[in-house]
């Protein structure tokens, strides 16, 4: 018990601690926190949320996880996908109420809390590998428009009733008449103070210059007399504990919601955790950075907070501002905390529609359209799937888009292991070797041999294909086939059904007087036909490690006779 506690990350980060890294860390720290209070209000206010919780979620967010990760450097908080995500599904079970909003919003924490410790106790972390890069892609362009779409009435100074993206549009394009020109003038200001903040300075904190620049331009001309609506009075002090109290047909609907969160976070975090680790010359436990999401997540649905997640943003504050250790996120929490206590009321004056300039100009930077040009260049396939999902969250929503996004990777992956490249396998001129040369016309490897290579593990998908393709390349041999040798190396894994099916084709085979012999099986595989019972259509003279083997010995006999 003692050598667990030992590695535990907290007490080893202060068993180990540097005294000079000690200013680094605090600097870094209050620099994260200084640029993630504008963030976090903002994303509050995306999630349905009234802007404290934005606060108590970074709040407990950062100081549980600093606690638990092993990354040195990654900040977790609110984060705008994650905050849209959670308004989709809170904003319309809600209906206005806030404090029943906010009683969802911490059981989705709650729920993806415990999913992430699932997750972490199976080692399941690989099924966020189903958010494939395109998915990943278009799902956030597709969220980004949401996001944009959401704010737009705020923005012109709208009340919309609309809430899915196109019936959206067309309100606010109806009721354009209807725009309130101070709250209009202001924020699309504030979005090109942004824009050109991250053009030509793009370390300077943009959205803490808009955060103050507001709040002196409300203070001086009264916002709030001409019609600009404010945030008003925030509670002041920390966050009470409080266990959200919902019905189970509540916990139905929300649950997906956490599945989905609970994908994002696996999938950012852990790659972010990765790339900073690596940059800076440590290593990270995967699974270690799960518990860590995970925790941080119940902390959060325990004290009135919502999910929270890796954020990019803050992580890169802090390693730009030269962050150590896991104790800048328990600076920034300090730091956060004499905030909630003293400063809270100052956010009295500032406009709704300052938060709203920093979330467009967030999803609009959402929206990579570098990566689909990447996308389109390399696989079509894949920037069309990209498409797909986009089109399906702003069509369905944000749940069903990112679920329908991993359906989609999971059919396109089923679809290239049911159509997998394969070979004949030619010599590689003077070296007696045999390889897959890119020949697409080869029909044979040598008179009477065809050595042929499979890409992809035989299962029930591609069964059918893997024996047409064999019949088809005997077929059309141009001298008569005596011998058909299985290059194995790409084969791993073969399931019951391509086993009848690889065993009818050897009968098959057998009456026509062609010799079905298997080159480079490897272990796994060895392993697997013997557990299905094929082992006994394979004998010493058909089984070899190498395929330039199985050639001489074809060659041999055919000398022989």
């Amino acid at each position: 018990m003692k050598s667990e506690l030992l590695n535990f990350p907290a007490i080893r980060l202060f068993r180990e601690y540097q005294r000079q890294w000690l200013m680094s860390d605090l600097i870094a720290g209050i620099s994260v926190c200084v640029v993630m209070i504008p963030s976090v209000i903002a994303y509050a206010e995306l999630a349905g949320l009234p802007p404290v919780h934005g606060l108590y979620a970074a709040l407990l967010g950062m100081t549980v996880y600093g606690l638990f990760a092993t990354s040195r450097h990654v900040i977790t908080g609110p984060d705008a996908a994650m905050a849209l995500l959670i308004g989709s599904v809170v904003g319309p079970m809600a209906g206005g109420d806030p404090s029943r909003a906010a009683a969802l919003a911490a059981m989705i924490a709650l729920l993806c809390g415990g999913l992430l410790l699932l997750a972490a106790s199976l080692r399941a972390g690989v099924i966020a590998d189903f958010l494939s890069r395109p998915v990943m892609i278009g799902y956030l362009s597709g969220a980004a428009l949401i996001l944009i779409s959401t704010q737009l009435g705020k923005l012109f100074g709208i009340p919309t009733t609309e809430h899915n993206f196109f019936p959206l549009l067309v309100e606010v394009i109806r009721r354009l008449g209807e725009s309130h020109a101070p709250t209009l003038i202001l924020g699309a200001g504030l979005i090109v103070m942004l824009e050109l903040l991250r053009y030509f300075a793009p370390r300077f904190p943009g959205t803490l210059a808009v955060f103050i620049l507001s709040l002196i331009i409300s203070g001086l001309f009264d916002l709030a007399g001409h019609g600009v609506k404010v945030i008003g009075q925030m509670p002041v002090g920390f966050p009470a504990f409080h266990i959200p109290i919902v019905s189970m047909d509540d916990i139905h609907q929300l649950f997906p919601a956490a599945l989905s969160i609970m994908l994002l976070i696996i999938s950012d975090g852990v790659l972010l955790s990765r790339a900073f680790a690596a940059k800076n010359r440590y290593t990270i436990l995967p699974n270690q950075e799960l518990m860590a999401h995970a925790a941080a997540n119940l902390a959060s649905g325990l004290f009135q907070g919502f999910a929270v997640g890796a954020s990019q943003s803050r992580t890169t504050v802090n390693g730009a501002a030269g962050g150590k250790t896991q104790l800048v996120s328990l600076f920034a929490a300090v730091s956060l905390a004499a905030f909630l206590l003293f400063f809270t009321p100052l956010l009295r004056l500032l406009p709704i529609v300052a938060m709203t300039s920093i979330l467009i100009s967030a999803g609009v930077h959402l929206i990579e359209v570098h990566q689909y040009r990447s996308l389109l260049k390399m696989s079509p396939k894949a920037c069309l799937l990209a498409l797909l999902v986009a089109a399906g969250v702003l069509v369905d929503g944000i749940v069903p888009g990112i679920l329908i996004g991993v359906l989609v990777s999971l059919f396109y992956l089923l679809s290239r292991l049911a159509r997998p490249m394969d070979a004949v396998l030619q010599e590689v001129p003077g070296t007696g070797r045999y390889h897959d040369l890119g020949e697409v016309r080869a029909l044979q490897t040598v008179p009477g041999l065809i050595a042929y290579r499979f890409y992809s593990p035989l299962f029930f998908a591609n069964a059918e294909h893997f024996v047409r393709r064999v019949k088809e390349l005997i077929a059309d041999s141009p001298t008569p086939v005596r011998w058909f040798v299985l290059d194995m190396q790409a084969v791993w894994d073969i399931d019951v059904t391509a086993a009848e099916a690889l065993s009818l084709l050897i009968d098959e085979l057998r009456q026509q007087g062609i010799t079905l012999a298997i080159a480079r099986a490897n272990r796994p595989l060895r392993e697997s036909l013997e557990r299905i019972g094929l082992q006994e259509h394979f004998y010493e003279k058909t089984y070899f490690s190498a395929v330039h083997l199985a050639v001489e010995a074809f060659q041999q006999q055919s000398v022989s006779k």
